[in-house]
């Protein structure tokens, strides 16, 4: 292969990589144009110990189990019976967590609907960031936002 041959080749393959580059280019400001790229990630935020600390029933179901817990502990019972009263209330515990979780995740997926949200997460999973529908989420489950106690 002589000189000139090598220099067509690198101009070939120079040119072949600007004509992809130009031609991404193109595509990109296509997809701008067209709206694809307008559609932006909308991201909302929930304060879920808000709504630990508000919900009446969440409160209410919170201060059994734990009543539950320690009048088992406190129990004279037998070993066995102990066991099979634990069992009975991790049963309870995840019923009572599931009626919650879906009655908070039912109401979110309600106002991520109307409101066009694509991803709704906890503040307390978040550093920074969305759109705080908390409110939003006790006014659906029907609490009753409590006000700062006087200090």
């Amino acid at each position: 292969m002589n000189h000139l041959s090598i220099i067509r080749t690198r101009r070939a393959a120079r040119i072949r990589s600007t004509t992809t580059v130009v031609l991404l280019a193109i595509a990109v400001v296509a997809l701008n144009l067209t709206g694809c790229a307008k559609a932006r990630s909308r991201v909302a935020i929930v304060r879920v110990t808000d709504l630990e600390q508000s919900w009446p029933k969440f409160v209410n179901y919170y201060n059994q189990l734990q009543a539950n817990y320690q009048a088992i502990l406190a129990s004279k019972t037998s070993k066995q019976e102990k066991d099979r009263a634990f069992a009975q209330f991790a049963t309870q515990q995840k019923r009572w967590n599931d009626e919650v979780t879906n009655e908070v995740r039912a109401a979110v997926n309600d106002i991520a609907k109307q409101r066009n949200y694509e991803l709704v997460v906890t503040r307390e999973g978040t550093a920074y960031g969305g759109d705080d529908i908390t409110a939003d989420v006790q006014k659906a489950l029907h609490i009753t936002p409590t006000s700062p106690s006087p200090r």
